[in-house]
């Protein structure tokens, strides 16, 4: 038997701002409910939701926060975060809800803190979900030298079949296939041009010993590798790729492509770039169109202000650009997000019908042209939902998803490095949406705001923040979110 345990709490009622950008007056008005905790014990940095309309729930999922400890918090709360002692498994966090969102349950693998059974999974970060095309949800975790898999076939409730060790890796991604299949992108070297995806045909019980490789050099001396985000659509693979020139630095983003049979991907080059985010994400909508988006990492030359006597930061943008053929040729970019006088990063991107897409990104307040690696900023996690994406006629409705600030500090860019330097990475790498069953934008992202109530002191991980689409078009068929 499994343990349930409710944990919600809404958080109080937000007045959203109303929506603006070209086209606002053309479609209803996009706005957000108020947000809810999915939990107030549990870390919730580099959260992920996926609605599964077979069983009518959302599963949420997110990094245990072993990597994502900030120090401050650490030593100002007391035992550190008994909760998190208390609850800690070695495995990701997984939570589901069979009511929208209001009200999350944890659900735990016999009497014990853990979500699923060790046997199948260990692993406290860099969680993923997917679902394949008989309804079964895939979730990962890693513990630095494995790489997990397990499923559910239930919406999220119980995890039932999986592997400790499909892979040894990196950061990996998964892509649903047909029933039972699921894909796993991974760097099997940390730090080298090793990324691989490797296939399970057995709902993730096993994978392939071998992997298909997407990573190379380039004719001008330079590199590219597969980074981030993969999905399975009409018999293909497609993940974001990464160009670096020789100097390791990065100039490029795009796309890499894989049909069954193909000894390695095909990498495709969308745009000349800079980029600030450590990938840019992807999304396909219902006619097989890939949007990728990204970061821009703008500066200010012949300046010193940023972090180790870099370049100060200038504003900068959230870029998208589009290929309806996997790849072979690409829209011209254009900015979702240029704000005059803020700092963006860290975009995500879903898409629902033909045209539709929502993205969302991280900004900084006005006047807050902070170096987000070492200096602070009230951070708020942006909404744009965009209609007749790939046609000059297109609308953009943006506004503020949670309706206020989720995070008041620096955002470590270090990956792990973070918690041996003292830098807070409570947030993790990214945050998400995602779209439910009538098309409607969900939206996972950690949130700090939340202090030990015995000391008013920070707590050292993030806690897992929800919101949802409350108002405005659907991204699938005709109707509202209302």
């Amino acid at each position: 038997m499994r343990k349930l345990v409710v944990v919600a709490a809404a958080a109080t009622i937000l007045t959203l701002g109303p929506a603006t950008g070209g086209g606002a007056g053309k479609t209803p008005g996009v706005a957000f409910g108020p947000p809810v905790y999915v939990d107030q014990e549990l870390a919730g940095g580099e959260p992920l939701v996926l609605a599964d309309p077979v069983h009518g729930t959302l599963v949420y999922t997110a990094h245990e926060g072993t990597t994502h400890l900030y120090r401050n918090g650490l030593v100002s709360s007391p035992f550190g975060d008994f909760s998190f002692v208390s609850n800690y498994c070695n495995q990701v966090n997984v939570w589901w809800s069979s009511d929208g969102g209001v009200n999350w349950i944890r659900d735990r693998y016999l009497d014990s803190p853990c979500p699923t059974s060790p046997t199948i999974n260990t692993g406290f970060s860099d969680p993923d979900l997917a679902m394949d095309a008989g309804g079964r949800i895939y979730d990962t975790g890693i513990d630095l030298v494995n790489d997990a898999l397990f499923s559910s076939t239930d919406g999220g409730k119980t995890w039932t079949k999986g592997t400790v060790q499909c892979h040894d890796g990196d950061r990996p991604w998964l892509a649903g296939g047909v029933a039972d299949e699921v894909f796993m992108a991974t760097d099997t070297v940390e730090g080298t041009l090793s990324h691989q995806t490797f296939h399970s045909t057995d709902g993730g019980s096993s994978c392939s010993a071998t992997g298909v490789p997407d990573a190379g050099s380039t004719p001008d001396g330079g590199s590219y590798t597969g980074f981030g985000k993969l999905y399975y659509r009409q018999g293909k693979l497609v993940e974001p790729v990464v160009y670096a020139d020789s100097n390791g630095a990065t100039d490029a983003v795009g796309l890499g492509t894989w049909s069954p049979g193909d000894a390695a991907f095909t990498p495709h080059r969308a745009a000349a770039t800079t980029m600030y985010a450590h990938w840019p994400a992807i999304a396909l909508d219902s006619a097989g169109t890939v949007y990728l988006v990204w970061d821009t990492n703008d500066r200010q030359a012949g300046t010193t202000g940023g972090c180790d006597g870099g370049a100060s930061p200038a504003p900068n943008r959230i870029m998208l650009a589009w290929s309806k053929d996997f790849g072979q040729t690409w829209s011209a970019p254009i900015a979702v997000a240029a704000p005059a006088n803020a700092r963006v990063f860290w975009p995500w991107v879903a898409a629902g019908d033909a045209g539709k897409i929502s993205v969302v990104w991280y900004q900084t307040e006005p006047g807050e042209l902070a170096d987000m690696d070492c200096q602070v900023a009230h951070v708020h996690a942006m909404e744009a939902t965009i209609l007749n994406a790939t046609s000059g006629k297109r609308s953009v409705q943006t506004v503020d998803a949670v309706g206020r600030y989720v995070h008041y500090g620096s955002v470590c860019q270090g990956g792990t490095t973070c918690v041996a330097t003292g830098q807070d990475r409570r947030l993790g790498d990214f945050f998400t949406n995602a779209l439910d069953a009538r098309g409607c934008v969900l939206v996972a992202t950690g949130d700090t705001r939340l202090t030990d109530p015995a000391t008013g002191a920070p707590y050292p991980t993030a806690r897992p923040l929800f919101a949802r689409q409350t108002a405005g078009p659907s991204l699938r068929g005709t109707a509202t979110c209302s």
